[in-house]
């Protein structure tokens, strides 16, 4: 075994892609496990693959998101050239899930899936090859020691690019590519949302549109209707998810949903047709209390919010609107347009953590003056999701100020 820039040691090689390859590897001093990626061998000379390489790893290092792997180190190693380290995701690869899923869970991953796009194409970025094999379901520790949840985790940025670069060749799977793509055309939010709908049917069929040589499917995508999903597997399918997947796979991009988080819609209100959504409790009659306690949370003096573990704001009061500055009423948003965000830059996580640990985590950021956010993060009682709640701290002539950004968990 050898060592990566003096620090990394590889221990076994797990992937291997277009242009990368991708090791198991320690770290000397943490001794935690990563993913380390480098050029294949046989482009380590190709000036093409090294700029497209180092484009992945400047764009990946830009994202935080609970469905996409995070970069966390980037170096040169004498022999092996440009390297960079990721999270290790422990869990399995969706191809090898395909066969076991249920309907449940094949909207669950896509509707996981669409919510990492939404994420990348809020900040002008097209992954350009989404596809089974770019998808992992991860293994990850509920509040609860007994139940796990599936956490879907979207891969590969070697094909990404900011929206509206020219483009001088086609890639990408060719099962997944989009028609107006496959006929030379530019990779946007449309055919990111072809490939997403390829998922569907493959995930909901276990066969793709069209198999065969590279420009027999080329062809096909563009002029083809593929089977209907009823027709490949021998069986009925309900009609809202064949509505659901034939529409993604629209040839025609302005009849696709128009964005991932449309299509991701369109993903929970199937899910709520079909009875599919996380069960609800009954609702509870109104009452005066019940009035009493929706008037203090609207008028409380400090932010509060409730949101999903992976930043979307279910409701939230007038407090937390005028401090997260997007509107009156920011349920519905993701958090990470917010200026709490940008305040706090390690929010997400945050939000992620306390659910995932069970306890309620405190963070506190020193802001322009002295002043400070102070936020909590706790378990809100509903799988998967957090109260939030924050307050900004005024500075005192001669006082304390507060430390930047450290995090507390409180038992």
């Amino acid at each position: 075994m050898r060592t990566v820039a003096g620090r990394y040691l590889l221990e076994a090689r797990i992937g291997v892609g277009g242009m990368g390859e991708v090791y198991r590897a320690r770290h000397l001093d943490l001794g935690k496990a990563f993913a380390l990626k480098v050029i294949a061998p046989a482009f380590a000379e190709d000036a093409h693959a090294r700029d497209a390489f180092h484009s992945e790893v400047r764009l990946a290092s830009e994202l935080s998101h609970p469905n996409i792997v995070s970069i966390v180190d980037y170096g040169e190693d004498a022999e092996l050239g440009s390297f960079m380290v990721m999270e290790l995701v422990e869990g399995d690869a969706l191809l090898d899930q395909i066969a076991q899923l249920t309907a449940r869970r094949a909207l669950d991953v896509l509707g996981q899936v669409a919510d990492a796009l939404e994420y990348i194409h809020k900040r002008g970025i097209i992954h350009g090859d989404v596809k089974a094999d770019n998808i992992m379901i991860a293994n990850e520790p509920a509040a609860s020691s007994v139940r796990r949840r599936r956490e879907v985790r979207l891969l590969d940025f070697g094909l990404a690019r900011r929206a509206g670069r020219e483009e001088h060749a086609v890639g990408g799977s060719p099962h997944y590519l989009a028609p107006e793509r496959a006929a030379g055309g530019p990779a946007t939010i449309a055919t990111d949302i072809y490939a997403l709908g390829v998922l569907g049917y493959l995930l909901f069929t276990k066969t793709l549109p069209f198999d065969g040589d590279t420009m027999y499917i080329l062809m096909a995508q563009i002029e083809r209707v593929p089977d209907p999903m009823a027709a490949r597997i021998g069986e009925p399918i309900d009609p809202a998810i064949d509505a659901l997947i034939t529409r993604a796979m629209s040839k025609d991009p302005d009849a696709r949903p128009r964005s991932a988080a449309a299509f991701r819609y369109e993903v929970d209100t199937v899910m709520d047709m079909l009875a599919m959504g996380r069960r609800r409790a009954r609702p509870p009659r109104p009452t005066r209390n019940g009035e009493l306690l929706a008037a203090a949370f609207q008028q409380a003096p400090f932010a509060q919010a409730l949101v999903t573990h992976d930043g979307r704001i279910v409701i939230a009061n007038r407090a937390f609107a005028d401090l997260a500055d997007i509107g009156n009423d920011p349920t519905g948003h993701w958090l990470s347009e917010t200026a709490i965000a940008h305040a706090i830059p390690s929010l997400l996580r945050t939000v992620e953590r306390a659910p995932r640990i069970g306890r309620t985590v405190e963070r506190r950021v020193q802001i322009e003056g002295g002043d400070a956010l102070v936020l909590w993060a706790a378990p809100a009682g509903v799988p998967e999701h957090v109260h939030l709640a924050v307050r900004v701290e005024r500075h005192l002539a001669g006082g304390v100020p507060a430390t930047r950004d450290s995090a507390e968990a409180i038992g």
